[in-house]
């Protein structure tokens, strides 16, 4: 009868390190397959799991199942990790005609939408985009004009509205719309001169395997574009995709930019402790040639995190 119960107990082993197994393999090298991009998004959750279940396994003596557990869990931290911009080291603010940039989309506060647009007008940021702009929020944006004297607007009823409201001059500022999307592209003129080109990008989440394919398409067409861009660049996106995804891994590669966030954790007071389980979609990314020195996500009046902010200046100085 103990042999029985042993040889249950180990097939049960040898059952859960398999699935344990191919499950971590669908995320690090995830299939063409739509439930596979859809749960992309809780490779964190899987890592913490597996986690769980190793320690569980060291008390219950399970050796097989520990050692498949940790392994895996090491491996998705590696892969993890490196899906974020690891190398990043907030330099020191030592220049005075730095550009500090504020992202966000008020639609995802519980706030009134003129509330929330006047909460980030007191960000003290120097430029501020908005995404999903809608006509009831140009009365408020426009009484920002004391503080905020160059706007771009372009609202919009559907999630293609955009808004920018910046202390420093805009420049040749205009919208091109590639495979249905919006993009807005602008330079803005930094003190001595200099420009700052800056995109504005932003796409449905995709539902389905041809939504998948054509947001890949246009990451695709996107970042040639902008790898051809010799000037400083940042861009403003939100493709509604998790760091770690494949198609924007691939973006990252084609186009240069960098992310501005270093890990999946967001930054903030009023977070709460599990904040490391969202799967963050907005994106500040910069060219090469820029540096980041601040970074922190920007929420409404219950905590709720609804943008982020960052701070750039050239490497050598602008």
């Amino acid at each position: 009868m103990r042999a029985l119960c042993t040889s249950g107990s180990s097939a049960c082993q040898w059952a859960s390190v398999v699935m344990i197994i191919a499950v971590s393999i669908a995320f690090l090298f995830p299939p063409d397959l739509l439930i596979a991009k859809l749960f992309s998004s809780y490779a964190v959750h899987w890592m913490l799991f597996c986690l769980l279940v190793g320690i569980v396994s060291l008390f219950m003596g399970y050796e097989r199942l520990l050692y498949t557990c940790f392994i895996c869990t090491g491996v998705l931290a590696f892969y993890l990790m490196n899906s974020f911009n690891t190398d990043l080291k907030f330099s020191k603010l030592s220049r005075l005609n730095s550009i500090q940039v504020l992202f966000a989309n008020p639609t995802l506060s519980n706030d009134r939408l003129n509330e929330t647009i006047k909460r980030l007008l007191s960000q003290d940021a120097d430029l501020i985009v908005l995404e999903e702009f809608t006509p009831e929020g140009i009365e408020v944006a426009t009484q920002g004009r004391s503080d905020y004297p160059h706007q771009y607007l372009l609202p919009r009823a559907d999630t293609q509205g955009k808004g920018v409201l910046s202390r420093l001059p805009l420049d040749g500022a205009r919208q091109r719309e590639w495979m249905g999307n919006i993009v807005v592209e602008f330079g803005v003129t930094l003190p001595g001169s200099d420009t700052l080109h800056v995109c504005i990008s932003t796409h449905l989440p995709p539902i389905t395997m041809d939504g998948y394919r054509k947001l890949g398409s246009f990451l695709d067409t996107l970042a040639g574009e902008l790898s051809r861009h010799t000037s400083r660049q940042l861009l403003v996106a939100n493709f509604n995709l998790v760091p770690w995804s494949r198609e924007l891994r691939n973006f990252r590669r084609l186009s240069g930019l960098k992310a501005s966030r270093r890990d999946n954790a967001d930054a903030g007071q009023a977070n709460s402790p599990i904040d490391i389980l969202n799967a963050p979609n907005l994106e500040l990314m910069f060219s090469n040639d820029l540096e980041c020195t601040g970074y922190s996500t920007v929420v409404d009046s219950s905590g709720k995190t609804i943008g982020l902010m960052g701070r750039y200046q050239h490497k050598f100085g602008f």
